[in-house]
């Protein structure tokens, strides 16, 4: 499917990360909703500038499933590493905040490489009707971990929000490229149940990755002070090194009072 370029003109709101509000007083805020709107307050403001790219799903530009060791001797290209890397994941009940089947450039496509090695990231946006923050971050983890193309490999490291794959030669003549990746993940994850929507956005500049850091960095805090919450059951909030992200973030301290009083009542 072609890709659509589109214009956009932005406004100075658009220059800073802004928390979307909630549609009335009673819905509460979710834990990635302020992130959301930071990143997309970046990718209107990268639209502007001329460096964004967008398609939307197509259920016939997917990629083989196979699960692929590619070697170096194979190898056409190399994504994320040490060169750069960024995986994010970040899920929401809102459906304003994810335009759901949208699949987003920042940087050149695979076939437009100028290099073996190109900086990568991964921005996955994810709405639906989920009740359990720790079961919806790890299903969806998993889907996209448990993704094997033909002709690629890939490796994640959530910890740190790392991420790195290698294209064969022969996947790449064959017309490998972001939207194929994009539209098989979309595939994979619309499978789950609960989940209405998926954005995904590439990122293959270095510059741009670095754009990201401070959100990114936000993003990863939360993710892992619900880790320690769900699999640790910490509560001692004077002696957790997430106890300013907890403060900042309503959605994790609704979180926390609902574990300890499980616990209070095991």
């Amino acid at each position: 499917m072609p890709e659509q370029a589109a214009t956009f003109l932005a406004s100075p709101s658009l220059l800073a990360p802004k928390v979307p509000p909630c549609r009335d007083r009673s819905e509460k805020m979710g834990l990635f909703d302020e992130s959301i709107g930071s990143i997309s307050d970046y990718l209107e403001v990268a639209r502007y500038r001329g460096l964004l790219r967008q398609s939307c799903y197509d259920s016939f530009a997917v990629w083989p499933e196979k699960r692929s060791l590619v070697l170096q001797e194979d190898t056409g290209l190399e994504l994320g590493g040490s060169i750069g890397s960024l995986f994010l994941l970040l899920w929401t009940n809102r459906r304003d905040l994810v335009r759901a089947g949208s699949i987003s450039i920042i940087g050149p496509d695979l076939p437009e490489r100028e290099s073996r090695r190109l900086p990568f990231g991964l921005v996955a946006l994810v709405q639906g009707d989920f009740q359990d923050e720790y079961d919806t971050y790890r299903d969806i983890r998993e889907v996209i971990f448990d993704t094997h193309l033909e002709g690629v490999s890939s490796r994640f490291w959530p910890d740190s929000g790392q991420v790195w794959c290698r294209v064969s030669r022969e996947a790449l003549q064959k017309g490998f490229a972001l939207n194929r990746l994009g539209g098989t993940l979309i595939k994979r994850l619309s499978a789950l149940p609960g989940l209405e929507g998926v954005e995904l956005v590439f990122i293959t500049d270095q510059e741009e990755l670095k754009r990201l850091k401070k959100p990114a960095e936000k993003v990863q805090d939360i993710v892992e002070a619900l880790i320690k919450m769900y699999e640790e059951m910490h509560f001692d909030c004077e002696t957790c090194e997430y106890q300013e992200v907890c403060e900042e973030v309503a959605g994790l301290k609704e979180i926390r009072d609902r574990l300890r009083e499980k616990r209070g009542r095991q």
